[in-house]
């Protein structure tokens, strides 16, 4: 939740650890650091409040605004989901209608041949009477 990159604090000789993916596989990279220099500061810049202060000011905010996009993210997750599945049921719709038609026509279809060969059979059954 919190991009916050520690450089900057690190006293010397602390070890930096980083957990990365190489080739497919998960790996950890070492990073020793040397001594951090001070953060130099234009002269003329003024701070109207401590920069703790300003940070448990923000920090808060900051959270609060990343967990709201997380729950954002997981709603619209959710209604994709939703569509995609609405989407897939009614392609099944269609084409089981089309297939259940297809049934029915070949049945109506049999069923009009089946009559037309009895009423030829009734009538050369007639004829030869």
């Amino acid at each position: 939740m919190l991009p916050l990159k520690l450089r900057g604090i690190e006293s010397e000789g602390d070890e930096m650890f980083q957990l990365t993916t190489k080739d497919g596989k998960l790996a950890v990279e070492k990073d020793a650091s040397g001594a951090s220099g001070k953060a130099d500061f234009p002269k003329d810049m003024i701070f109207e409040q401590d920069p703790l202060q300003i940070l448990n000011a923000i920090l808060p905010l900051y959270i609060n605004g990343q967990v709201l996009r997380m729950l954002q993210e997981c709603v619209a997750s959710e209604l994709a989901a939703r569509m995609t599945a609405m989407g897939a049921a009614s392609d099944n719709a269609k084409e089981l209608k089309k297939n259940l038609s297809r049934v029915y026509n070949r049945a109506r279809q049999a069923s009009v041949t089946a009559d037309i060969l009895e009423i030829c059979a009734g009538a050369e059954a007639a004829s030869q009477s």
